[in-house]
C-alpha cells in the first residue's frame, strides 16, 4: 500500500516511468512552456506542442527550451488547438492532455466532441491534491472546480472517479470521508442523508478494497485527536485519502483556505475522460503545475489507452 507523502514522491514516481505523450492545446503561453519544459527535462512527458507556431517558438527561445526536440503543431484558433490536442487523444497517440492558454469551455468542448471516442459515459469531475505543510501525506479533494450542482448519481460517479485515479496511482483502500457538518444522518440536514446512501452504496458496490465513510465532518475525517476527545471511533482513524465535499462551494473555499492560509501547494487534474485532463489555473505556482503534469502521468502510465 502506496501513500504519496509529497509531490516529489509523485515526480520520483513517475519518472522512474516511461514518459507519456501529452498535448498541450493552446501552448502559446510562458507559463504552461515553462513547466512542460520542466516535465519534459525530467522525462516524464514527450509533449506536443499546439497553438501559435511562431510564439511557442518566440517563447520557448526566451526559456532556452528546445521546442525542436518536440513536435509543434500551429493551429489559428484556441478551439481548433483544443480539437487537435483532443484528436490526437482520441487516435491513441497522446495519453494526456493539458490545458494551455484557452479557457475551460472551449478547452472542454474540444474534449466532448461527439465525433472523438474520448467520452466514457461518466461526469467529468476535478479532484484536487493538497502538500500541506506538517502533514506527511498527500490529500485529495472532490470536486471543488467543476461540477456546481450535482445530482446523488453524478455525486457517485464523482467518487468513483476519484476512486479509479487513486487506484492508478497505487494508493490501494483509499481511507476516503464524505463530508458533512455532523457525523449523523439527520433528515433535517438532507447532505447528511445523501452522504449515508453514498457510503452504504459504495461499500456493496465498489469492487476493491475501500474504507468509507460518511456523513463526516472535517475534523473526524482528518484529526485522530478530535475523535478521541468525542469518543468516536473511526476506520479512518483522522487519516483521510480523500474528502468528498457537498458542493463546489465548500471544495472552493476549503482549497483556497489550504493555499493561503496553511501555505499548502494544491494540483488538480479532471477525471471522466479516456485520459487525464491538467487544467491549472495561470495563478498556480510553477511546483503545483509541474505537480499537475505529474498526477496526469501517474494515472496515464497505468492506463490502457491504445498507442
Amino acid at each position: 500500500m502506496m501513500r504519496y507523502r509529497s509531490f516529489s514522491d509523485v515526480v520520483e514516481d513517475v519518472r522512474n516511468k516511461k514518459p507519456i505523450r501529452m498535448s498541450i492545446a493552446a501552448a502559446h503561453d510562458l507559463a504552461v512552456l515553462e513547466a512542460v519544459k520542466e516535465a519534459a527535462g525530467l522525462g516524464i512527458i514527450e509533449p506536443i506542442l499546439i497553438g501559435d507556431e511562431k510564439q511557442i517558438k518566440q517563447m520557448s527561445g526566451l526559456m532556452d527550451f528546445r521546442v525542436e526536440d518536440f513536435k509543434v503543431i500551429h493551429t489559428d484558433t484556441d478551439e481548433q488547438a483544443s480539437h487537435t490536442a483532443a484528436k490526437l487523444a482520441s487516435e491513441g497517440k497522446v495519453q494526456a492532455i493539458m490545458k494551455g492558454l484557452v479557457n475551460t469551455t472551449p478547452f472542454l468542448k474540444g474534449i466532448l466532441n461527439k465525433e472523438l471516442s474520448l467520452r466514457t459515459g461518466r461526469i467529468f469531475s476535478h479532484l484536487s491534491a493538497f502538500e500541506i505543510p506538517g502533514t506527511g501525506q498527500l490529500l485529495f479533494m472532490t470536486d471543488g472546480g467543476i461540477n456546481i450542482a450535482p445530482d446523488y448519481c453524478q455525486k457517485k460517479q464523482i467518487v468513483l472517479n476519484a476512486l479509479e485515479f487513486l487506484d492508478k496511482v497505487g494508493i490501494a483502500c483509499p481511507r476516503t470521508a464524505i463530508l458533512a457538518a455532523n457525523e449523523l444522518v439527520m433528515e433535517t440536514m438532507p447532505v447528511t442523508c445523501e452522504a449515508g446512501r453514498l457510503v452504504a452504496e459504495l461499500k456493496a458496490e465498489y469492487s476493491k478494497p475501500l474504507l468509507i465513510e460518511g456523513p463526516l465532518p472535517l475534523d473526524l475525517a482528518i484529526s485522530k485527536e478530535s475523535l478521541l476527545h468525542k469518543g468516536i471511533e473511526s476506520s479512518l482513524e483522522g487519516r483521510a485519502d480523500l474528502l468528498i465535499v457537498p458542493t463546489i462551494e465548500a471544495g472552493n473555499i476549503f482549497g483556497k483556505a489550504i493555499t493561503y492560509y496553511a501555505h499548502g501547494t494544491m494540483a488538480g487534474i479532471v477525471l471522466g475522460a479516456r485520459v487525464p485532463l491538467v487544467l491549472n489555473s495561470r495563478s498556480d505556482s510553477a511546483k503545483a503545475k509541474l505537480a499537475s503534469i505529474a498526477l496526469a502521468v501517474a494515472a496515464a502510465s497505468n492506463a490502457a489507452i491504445p498507442v
